[in-house]
């Protein structure tokens, strides 16, 4: 979802000088490419693992969730392309949102932007026991749909989505932008704009 379906991924970066670097949280650009497509847990155990932040957890994950959702209500857009790929495609495919975004985020952002409805079915991170890289959401999905995981495309943008795509036995697409094309090698196509799709849809 960030950063295929809504463009939020330059919104989640501003938390790191507004809340993060309070707490002597300075993100470097490998742990940006290892958090992204994460759940909320994972993203939060990677921040306690490596930085020992001195403040509780809870208060933490509270007011960096507090931060998103309000700059989400006021500057959360669509990725470009997606409205338009939707729309074209709507009657031939079947549209399904696998995030790794929790049901409270999620929620939020369907406030905004009512994004379930541009899907058939929507699954958060509260879906499933494993997440990404793990093939269990996509897995999950392509069994509520009831079709064999070679007749599904994923459209990713980050390491641990990627991964999961191929592990589920999907043909991958991985739409570049915040990261190098190299650390999504494991994709089957590498496309700069959701426009690209069309080469193949």
């Amino acid at each position: 979802m960030d950063g295929v379906t809504i463009d939020s991924e330059k919104l989640y970066s501003k938390t790191e000088p507004y809340i993060l670097k309070k707490y002597g949280i300075n993100f470097d650009q490998e742990d940006w490419s290892l958090i992204k497509g994460c759940t909320e847990k994972q993203f939060y155990d990677h921040v306690f693992k490596k930085f020992s932040p001195k403040i509780d957890r809870n208060t933490l994950i509270n007011e960096s969730k507090d931060f998103l959702k309000k700059i989400f209500s006021q500057e959360l857009v669509y990725m470009n392309g997606f409205k338009q790929i939707h729309d074209k495609y709507r009657e031939k495919y079947k549209f399904i949102l696998v995030t790794s975004t929790g049901p409270e985020l999620m929620n939020h952002i369907d406030k905004v932007l009512s994004i379930r409805k541009m899907f058939d079915f929507t699954f958060d991170s509260s879906d499933t026991d494993k997440h990404k890289p793990d093939p269990e959401p996509y897995l999950n999905a392509i069994n509520k749909l009831g079709l064999a995981s070679s007749e599904c495309v994923v459209i990713e943008d980050s390491i641990q989505g990627v991964s999961s795509g191929k592990a589920a036995g999907c043909f991958v697409v991985a739409l570049l932008g915040t990261l190098d094309e190299k650390l999504l090698k494991e994709a089957d196509m590498h496309i700069s704009s959701l426009h690209e799709l069309s080469k193949i849809l």
